[in-house]
């Protein structure tokens, strides 16, 4: 396991902890900080996940970022 998933995964834990005790209080500004490290901690994991996948599968990932490429290129957004 990558130490983006892992420490994603403890933020994304912290931030569900700080968001039921802003819920447990009724403090809105903790409960939101703790959705929004929930968040971050996710996108971490995510980022740890697709290194994880480029790393495991080059010629895979080279191929869908060419026709991901190639698609952008093909919609022309004048």
């Amino acid at each position: 396991m990558d130490s983006d998933r892992i420490i994603g995964a403890g933020k994304s834990a912290a931030g569900d902890v700080q968001e039921g005790i802003g819920s447990l209080i009724g403090d809105n500004r903790t409960q939101a900080e703790g959705k929004m490290n929930q968040a971050k901690g996710e996108a971490q994991n995510q980022i740890g996940q697709l290194e994880d996948y480029i790393r495991d599968q080059p010629l895979t990932a080279a191929a869908i970022a060419v026709g991901f490429g190639w698609l952008l290129g093909r919609l022309r957004i004048i």
